[in-house]
């Protein structure tokens, strides 16, 4: 699904990764106090020497294997620099509870955790570079110390509530754009044709003589792409054409669609909604839902 991609990718500092905190019974007299180790009273520890302080502690049922959450985290040094925050990024994180890789892993925290917790866990440094991200350590981070994830649980739900939860905000998502982009070609007095099929709009400026492609050919084309708001975020003009075969998803679904309608030598325009543009993703640029407009000059079909 396009969501796991996107947030595997987003939290290769935490979620994939395991953490462990190494600390043995024959050891215990030489392992410093919880309170001067982490600069706090009241640290737990999980069996498998996962350590942790609650925040908030929310009654209701933990996360289990395959749950989807949604959360917020700020990751700290020792010395409470903050390496990173999805708060200030404004970013949920949208992921799975997968299974701890080995004992005393950052999975076993999530799963907690229910909805409404807020938790502290403090993870080997070493270990979070050597096993996790499988990276030097930076010098910026002092070897032997801790890092420490503040975690704060916004929802917990099943794999299939989620799903039916996407879908019917994507219909809601679609339905909506589809209105304000009618709105904008109303407003604006743009004469475009509506292809119903896909939901993108393509008005003529210069007709074309020759034929039009179809799905398997190779087309050059000149183009610039910009907003509603009439940023520009590309263009190919002043440079090379820019050539893909038509049908092959080498380019958006919008311009896959949207090519065939125009003949070869024609200049227009289309008008491309974000579901066939790059949908909640950002490109760039470019902001997740963006709606597209793209002046297009189709070259040659080979």
């Amino acid at each position: 699904m396009k969501y796991t991609t996107t947030v595997l990718a987003f939290l290769i500092l935490c979620s994939s990764t395991a953490f462990a905190q190494k600390a043995t019974a024959k050891k215990k007299e030489k392992t410093p106090s919880k309170a001067s180790l982490f600069k706090e009273k009241d640290v737990s520890y999980t069996p498998s020497g996962l350590a942790y302080k609650y925040r908030i502690n929310e009654a209701g049922k933990n996360a289990v294997v395959g749950d989807v959450i949604k959360l917020h985290f700020t990751l700290y040094t020792s010395k409470d620099s903050v390496l990173r925050s999805t708060v200030k990024e404004n970013r949920m994180v949208v992921t799975t509870v997968q299974k701890p890789s080995y004992a005393g892993s950052f999975e076993e925290g999530l799963a907690m955790m229910s909805k409404g917790d807020s938790c502290a866990f403090w993870i080997s440094a070493d270990t979070l570079f050597k096993k996790g991200i499988k990276a030097e350590l930076p010098s910026f981070i002092e070897k032997g110390s801790f890092v420490r994830f503040e975690v704060k649980m916004h929802d917990i739900m099943t794999m299939a509530d989620y799903l039916k939860q996407q879908e019917e905000m994507a219909k809601k998502n679609k339905a909506d754009e589809d209105a304000s982009l009618a709105s904008y070609i109303k407003t604006n007095n743009i004469v475009a044709t509506l292809d119903t099929a896909t939901g993108v709009y393509y008005q003529v400026i210069k007709e074309g003589t020759g034929s039009k492609p179809k799905r398997g050919n190779k087309v050059s084309v000149h183009y610039t792409g910009h907003l509603l708001n009439g940023e520009i975020f590309d263009s190919s003009v002043g440079g090379s054409p820019f050539d893909f075969i038509i049908g092959q998803g080498q380019v958006i679904e919008g311009w896959d669609e949207g090519i065939p309608l125009m003949r070869k030598g024609e200049k227009g325009v289309l008008y491309i909604p974000s579901y066939r543009g790059y949908g909640e993703q950002r490109a760039g640029s470019i902001p997740p839902n963006s709606i597209l407009i793209f002046e297009v000059e189709l070259i040659d079909i080979k």
